[in-house]
């Protein structure tokens, strides 16, 4: 069966400074101009994301879809959760995803996981919040299930699922909606393909030789298959992190190639082999970008992503004055230290004439500055060893070492080019 042409998008960075307005005003068009348009953005159930993430990314094309990764909170707190639930409501939020991995220990704390009836617990969190999404007219997504798990996953949709018919949540079994980890665990994108009902002999937690099972890239066809089989009705499905090795020893190049296959796949494009399905009952194919950072070994550029997304770059053809040019978004970088303890007030301080004169893009990944025409490095040896700078100039970056005391830096700043 020929693919359809899918959805692309992204799971945003992972850490809470990726949020400030500068990195998404970088960010959010370098998405737009590699075919994006879906992103999905990590929340917390203690605090919104800042309402102006949801401008930018507006702006930029971009549908946003919340994600709440953190262990779902009890009834008692549901007041506190409906006035987030509201505010992105009236954000233009259409999708939200409740909850991640609940049949695994890490998606618990000890003592959610510790219930003895784990799946009725997970409901009792996920109805009332699902429920109440449905009702302002979004669509409640239901978490994606660790492949294989603690609690074997096919069982725990299963579960799940009849628990739902049996507190006769109709409304919410109508437009099911599912998300899957598109993990490949360095096997073919074609491994488990079609489902139990291909591979009726694989069993929890042992694969008879011979068989395979949903330990793969296909982990949402056997999540759709299971839903199908016990409520009659085939669910959509958001894939996330698409391509993810979800191995401890990941091969660079064969990680990549097999992203690209899978970007191909969901162009539309035909390819001879490892070729997965992908139909009209996916939502989006979205692409994890800490996990494209990790494959790339941190050299996250824009053309190391154009090189595995360029052919997205058809879809904004049409807006090319929004996208970002071939390679450096940012004008002007400053790179600090950031060690465990946090970032040093003393080193901030003697940086402070710097941000006020010249409003650089303030950050503490190498990666990041990567995208940077210029380069203000302040020094520090164990963090930015001369290979980690050589590293930033053959990136093209004008790279610039200031001085450690503050009197210097405010020496060295008149002597600095004037902002343009």
């Amino acid at each position: 069966m020929a693919n359809i042409r899918q959805n692309l998008g992204f799971s945003y960075f992972s850490a809470p400074e990726y949020l400030i307005r500068n990195r998404v005003e970088t960010w959010f068009p370098i998405l737009n101009s590699l075919g994006s348009s879906q992103l999905i953005l990590e929340a917390s159930f203690d605090r919104a994301i800042p309402e102006d993430v949801f401008q930018t990314a507006y702006e930029n094309s971009q549908e946003i879809i919340i994600h709440f990764k953190g262990e779902l909170p009890l009834a008692r707190k549901f007041n506190e959760v409906a006035i987030l639930l509201d505010t992105y409501a009236r954000w233009g939020v259409k999708y939200i995803i409740l909850g991640d991995k609940p049949n695994s220990k890490s998606g618990w704390t000890s003592t959610g996981w510790r219930n003895d009836n784990l799946v009725d617990h997970f409901l009792d969190r996920f109805i009332p919040l699902a429920d109440y999404i449905e009702k302002l007219g979004l669509i409640p997504v239901f978490p994606p299930l660790q492949p294989g798990g603690d609690y074997w996953d096919t069982a725990f949709m299963e579960m799940a699922v009849r628990g739902l018919q049996r507190r006769q949540m109709s409304a919410l079994l109508e437009k099911f909606c599912i998300a899957s980890y598109a993990h490949t665990f360095s096997r073919s994108l074609t491994w488990g393909a079609g489902g139990p009902e291909s591979w009726p002999g694989a069993r929890p937690y042992g694969t008879p030789e011979g068989q395979q099972d949903q330990l793969g890239f296909n982990h949402f066809e056997w999540m759709q298959a299971v839903v199908e089989r016990t409520c009659g009705e085939r669910p959509s499905v958001l894939i996330l992190d698409a391509g993810n090795p979800a191995t401890d020893q990941i091969n660079r190049d064969q990680a990549l190639e097999t992203i690209q296959r899978v970007v191909k796949a969901c162009l539309g494009e035909e390819l001879e082999q490892e070729m997965p399905t992908l139909d009209g009952s996916l939502l989006a194919c979205t692409f994890d970008l800490d996990t494209l950072a990790e494959v790339l070994e941190g050299n996250l550029t824009v053309s190391a992503l154009q090189a595995i997304f360029k052919s997205g770059e058809e879809k904004n053809q049409e807006s090319a004055g929004k996208t970002v040019g071939n390679e450096k978004p940012i004008t002007h970088y400053l790179l600090l230290p950031a060690h465990e303890t946090g970032v040093s007030d003393v080193v901030l301080n003697k940086v402070r004439p710097i941000i006020k004169q010249y409003s650089p893009t303030v950050g503490f990944s190498l990666e990041e500055a990567k995208l940077a025409k210029r380069v203000s490095v302040f020094p520090d040896p164990l963090l930015f060893p001369d290979e980690k700078l050589n590293a930033l100039r053959a990136a093209g970056c004008s790279v610039e070492i200031l001085p450690q005391s503050g009197i210097e830096i405010a020496t060295f700043l008149s002597g600095m080019p004037t902002r343009n």
